[in-house]
């Protein structure tokens, strides 16, 4: 079965460490359900990240459960 992208919820998530990747970010949310897409926003000059990025959620029952709590990731609320 195929979802449709309308079904997918996009969330921001801010305060992110510079240290953190995408890898990291899917882990900590896929304890919530299934992650399509992780993204960590980097500078087009420098590379480097710009301490935000998006997670796409197929369930937007998940988002709105993500969006309930505070997260916590490699010692940084996010």
């Amino acid at each position: 079965m195929q979802r449709k992208m309308s079904e997918n919820v996009k969330l921001f998530i801010g305060g992110i460490s510079w240290g953190n990747n995408e890898e990291r970010l899917r882990e900590h949310f896929s304890s919530f359900g299934e992650v399509v897409e992780a993204v960590i926003m980097k500078d087009r000059t420098t590379g480097r990240a710009r301490g935000f990025g998006f997670i796409v959620l197929s369930d937007p029952a998940v988002a709105e459960e993500v969006v309930k709590e505070k997260h916590n990731i490699d010692g940084r609320m996010v």
